[in-house]
């Protein structure tokens, strides 16, 4: 499964339409609302060929992919696999594609994060291990 920043995930690009993507991908798709003000929603489905769930934002009809998180231990970032990367080989891995933007914090849930901007991207990492990665678009 490819990441593809600032992009989308595989052959599904950000700002597709949520009714081209069940066209693309199968109407047994299970969407779950995840954040609902007025009538903006941000729902969530998870596609068990990605290994990853896909966030969707908007009105009702005309929501857009906008998010991507995953746990698939297969991820592929700059054609390498990600998950049996340190901290230090994701920073090196970033900089060498142009991106510095860096940000690094511990969250209250003691995962430790880091944020590049500049590719809306999140590594979090548990006792030194890659647990997940999200990444979008503005």
């Amino acid at each position: 499964m490819e990441i593809k920043l600032l992009k989308g995930i595989k052959d599904i690009d950000f700002g597709i339409s949520k009714y081209e993507f069940v066209k693309k991908l199968g109407t047994d798709l299970s969407f779950e609302i995840i954040e609902e003000e007025g009538d903006f929603k941000t729902e969530a489905v998870f596609v068990e060929e990605y290994g990853s769930s896909l966030y969707f934002e908007g009105i009702e009809i005309d929501m857009t992919f906008a998010a991507c998180d995953t746990q698939n231990k297969d991820a592929v970032l700059f054609g390498e696999k990600i998950f049996n990367k340190s901290k230090a080989e994701i920073k090196v891995l970033m900089k060498e594609n142009t991106y510095k933007d860096l940000e690094e914090e511990i969250e209250e849930w003691g995962e430790e994060r880091l944020d590049y901007y500049d590719a809306r991207v999140d590594f979090y990492f548990d006792g030194g291990k890659l647990r997940s990665v999200s990444w979008g678009v503005e």
